[in-house]
């Protein structure tokens, strides 16, 4: 039992020495880190050795020494340690250090893909279909790419839509799944996979959905372009002839709002309140945040109301939003944030300020409700005068000079 104890607190204390040299390494202290993590290595710690590899192989506080970086991976790979694996394996098929060895190199990959290490897997993907092993080996590139890009790579993922697109003699062209991978690259910020997704869109050109060229839409929707999905639910919701049946709408509609479509959104929300389906809370604020994030100003502000209900303070960054997209409710809501002191400092004047800038809007209603409010909350000379330029019926009650 001693002996079991003495095990535990030496690894404790080799684990805050590792962590104490990582420190080191990001504040640039260089030798202060070998010092610590050196020792270590030579005992046998893996991720000493990995370190110590990273330092040698980069030139952190000494020369560049791709030799010693790669002994020091594989004392650490053969411990199981995926990242120095990975860097092995890289070393062999770019001859970093080595004579290069594509074998070796796709072996070493392979031990850390095998863990489920994704950017090993990347690596992998991209070894097997440039050819590292020779021809034969492009399904099980894509299965690689796959596992990687299921994992939330989104270099994976537009490489695997890519190549998918267009084909290649051991990989079947397969569009919908192209698509699917390739606007998970697009959220990830893959800019050639934004451009090669417009230019797979059948309906790329079509403006309008008319009945000559509603095919074209069916056709992006079936490969899951949620734009076309949205502008066919339009149709159907909307009983045009040649659109889908309600039903397919409401699915279509669904399979938008799936794809993040800003606007299925926030309908397929209205969609249900007008069928008197019961959404739930968390639901409800789902929905709307995607439909905001995605800069559907309506979304924005009925997102700013439920949060400022709830007494969120994230509540004014969407009214902001919804205010600054034009929607003048979003005036009025926060204007009575200010009369109330709710969210924001009490502040009067800020409040007849936001209320002000709607005299010369042209909806004689807003203007009629902009002036009750004020009324309500304020009734000297100067918010009298307000309300009668915001709607020249306002009475207001006797006030003093």
């Amino acid at each position: 039992m001693a002996t079991f104890c003495l095990v535990l607190a030496l690894l404790g204390a080799a684990d805050s020495r590792i962590q104490r040299g990582q420190e080191l390494l990001v504040q640039e202290k260089y030798q202060q880190a070998w010092v610590l993590l050196a020792p270590l290595a030579e005992q046998g710690n893996p991720e000493a050795q990995y370190l110590l590899g990273h330092m040698l192989d980069l030139g952190l506080g000494t020369n560049p020494d791709a030799p010693s970086a790669l002994g020091w991976f594989l004392k650490a790979a053969e411990q199981g340690h995926q990242e120095a694996a990975l860097r092995a394996g890289l070393a062999y098929l770019e001859g970093r250090g080595v004579d290069p060895d594509s074998e070796k190199g796709v072996a070493y990959l392979e031990r850390a893909a095998a863990f489920g290490y994704h950017p090993a897997e990347l690596a992998l993907g991209k070894a097997l279909l440039l050819g590292a092993l020779g021809e034969g080996h492009g399904a099980e590139a894509v299965r690689w790419l796959a596992c990687a890009a299921d994992g939330g790579d989104g270099e994976a993922a537009e490489i695997l839509g890519v190549v998918l697109a267009n084909g290649t003699p051991e990989v079947a062209r397969d569009l919908p799944r192209a698509v699917r991978y390739l606007q998970r690259a697009q959220k990830a910020g893959r800019t050639a996979a934004a451009q090669l997704l417009a230019q797979l869109d059948p309906a790329r050109e079509v403006v309008y959905a008319t009945e000559q060229n509603v095919h074209l839409l069916w056709e992006a929707a079936r490969l899951g372009f949620p734009d076309a999905q949205f502008r066919l639910a339009v149709l159907g919701l909307a009983n045009v002839p040649w659109g889908p049946k309600r039903e397919e709408a409401k699915k279509l509609m669904e399979q938008a709002a799936a794809g993040g479509h800003p606007e299925a959104c926030y309908r397929l929300l209205q969609l249900w309140t007008k069928e008197g389906k019961s959404v739930p809370a968390a639901e409800r604020e789902r929905l709307l945040r995607q439909a905001a994030e995605g800069g559907f100003s309506p979304a924005a502000f009925e997102l700013g109301q439920l949060l400022a209900a709830r007494g969120s303070p994230e509540a004014l960054r969407w009214l902001r939003a919804a205010q600054a997209a034009g929607d003048v409710r979003a005036t009025l809501e926060l204007a009575q944030l200010y009369f109330e002191g709710k969210l924001l400092p009490q502040d009067s004047e800020a409040a007849v300020r936001e209320l002000g800038s709607l005299v010369e809007h042209q909806d004689p209603l807003l203007r009629k409700r902009a002036a009750h409010l004020l009324l309500r909350f304020a009734q000297d000379r100067k918010a009298c005068e307000l309300a009668q330029k915001l709607d020249p019926t306002s009475a207001c009650p006797s006030v003093g000079p």
